[in-house]
C-alpha cells in the first residue's frame, strides 16, 4: 500500500513537472526578428484570426510588423460575381503578390469585408443581404430592413459591416439617401448562423440633405469608423459605430474640386485621402488625429506611368511606403513606392473594367 502511494506521488510530481514545462514559453528567449521570421511562415488566415491572440507580444508583432504591411482586398467581377482574394506583402525592397479564388455560396455583390466576415447583396433576391464566414464557411440571410431602397446595388444605398470590440458584436449599417434619408442598424453576435438579431434599429442622420448623394462605397477604418464622401461637397460624413453617432469634417487641401478625382482609402490603419491636384501629380493626406479632425500632408507625387492612373480610386495600401492603385484606363494595378517615388505595374491579371475592389477592414480589438 505504501509503495502504491509513493508511486502515485511520483506520478503526480511528474505530471506537475510536465504541466510546468508545457506552460513555459520558450519563445520568450527568441529575439523579435527571429520570432517575426517564424510567424511569417504561418498561413495568413491563422495569423489574422488565431495566432495574433496567443499573447500580447505576438499581437503587437503580427499587427504592427506583419498585418499592417499587407494589402488585402477582394477583386470581384460584376458580370459573373466571381471573386478572388489578393494579398500583397512587402518582401525586402519589393512586393510579393498572392491570389486565391473564393468559393462563396451566395451569388451577389460583396458589399463589405470585416475581420473574417463578408456582407453580400444577393443578386436574385431584391434587398436581401447574406453574411458569410470565410473561415468556417457558414452563412446566413439577414432580415430585411424597413427602408426600401430598390436593392442594394443602387447608388443611393450604402451597406457596410462593422465590429464593436467593446461588446464583441458585429453591426450591419444600411444607409439610404432617400427620400426620406434613413439609417438602420442590425446587431449580430459572433455565432452568426444560430444567433442573429431580428430587428433593425432606426437612427437619425444629421449633416445630410435630401437629394444629396455620396460617391462610392463607405470606407471603413478598423471596422469601427465609416466615412462617406459627399458628392459635390467639400466635407465628409463619418459614423462611430461603437457610439452610434454621426460626425462631419472638412476635406483637406484645395477647396476647389471637380476636374480631377480624389478618393478615400486606408493607410497603416488611418484614413487617407488621395487628391489628384493636376493631371500627373497628386497629394496624400492622412487623418492622424481623429478627435481634432486634423489632416497631415504626406507628400506630392509625380507619376511616371499613364497619367490617367492617378485619377482613379486607391484600392489598398501597405504600411506607409507602398500604395496600391487600380487603373480603369488600362485595367492594370500599380504600386507607388513613396520612399523612392517609383511606380511599378503589379503582376495581377485583370480582364475587364467591371472588377470592383473590396478592401479588408480588420478591427484591432477583434478576439
Amino acid at each position: 500500500m505504501d509503495m502504491l502511494r509513493s508511486k502515485c506521488r511520483k506520478e503526480s510530481k511528474n505530471e506537475q513537472k510536465m504541466k510546468k514545462r508545457k506552460k513555459f514559453d520558450r519563445f520568450v528567449f527568441l529575439p523579435d526578428d527571429i520570432l517575426l521570421d517564424i510567424l511569417k511562415r504561418v498561413p495568413d488566415s491563422s495569423l489574422r484570426y488565431k495566432t495574433k491572440y496567443v499573447s500580447k507580444r505576438w499581437f503587437i508583432i503580427i499587427t504592427n510588423r506583419i498585418l499592417l504591411h499587407h494589402a488585402s482586398f477582394i477583386l470581384q467581377k460584376m458580370r459573373t460575381f466571381t471573386a478572388r482574394l489578393v494579398d500583397i506583402r512587402e518582401e525586402g525592397q519589393g512586393l510579393q503578390v498572392k491570389e486565391q479564388y473564393l468559393d462563396i455560396p451566395c451569388i451577389g455583390r460583396i458589399m463589405s469585408w470585416c475581420n473574417e466576415l463578408l456582407l453580400i447583396s444577393n443578386a436574385s433576391i431584391k434587398e436581401s443581404l447574406y453574411i458569410f464566414n470565410l473561415i468556417t464557411k457558414e452563412g446566413s440571410y439577414l432580415p430585411q430592413s424597413n427602408a426600401s431602397c430598390g436593392g442594394h446595388f443602387a447608388r443611393k444605398c450604402g451597406v457596410a459591416l462593422s465590429f464593436d470590440g467593446f461588446k464583441g458584436i458585429y453591426k450591419v449599417i444600411h444607409l439610404f439617401m432617400g427620400p426620406p434619408i434613413q439609417c438602420h442598424l442590425l446587431t449580430l453576435r459572433k455565432d452568426i448562423v444560430s444567433r442573429v438579431s431580428s430587428k433593425w434599429k432606426k437612427m437619425k442622420i444629421p449633416y445630410m440633405n435630401e437629394g444629396q448623394h455620396y460617391s462610392g462605397d463607405p470606407v471603413s477604418i478598423q471596422g469601427r469608423y465609416f466615412y462617406w464622401d459627399m458628392y459635390s461637397s467639400n466635407h465628409l460624413v463619418f459614423m462611430d459605430i461603437v457610439k452610434e453617432k454621426f460626425f462631419q469634417m472638412s476635406l483637406p487641401g484645395s477647396s476647389v474640386r471637380g476636374r480631377y478625382a480624389y478618393s478615400l482609402f486606408v493607410m497603416g490603419g488611418f484614413l487617407a485621402l488621395f487628391d489628384a491636384v493636376s493631371w500627373d501629380k497628386a497629394e496624400i493626406w492622412i487623418l492622424k488625429d481623429l478627435k481634432m479632425m486634423k489632416w497631415e500632408k504626406l507628400q506630392n507625387w509625380s507619376f511616371r506611368v499613364s497619367p490617367g492612373t492617378c485619377r482613379y480610386p486607391v484600392s489598398g495600401v501597405i504600411s506607409k511606403r507602398h500604395v496600391i492603385l487600380k487603373s480603369r484606363v488600362d485595367n492594370c494595378m500599380y504600386s507607388y513606392d513613396v520612399k523612392y517615388g517609383l511606380v511599378k505595374e503589379l503582376d495581377i491579371h485583370t480582364e475587364s473594367d467591371d472588377e470592383r475592389c473590396v478592401v479588408h477592414s480588420s478591427a484591432p480589438s477583434f478576439i
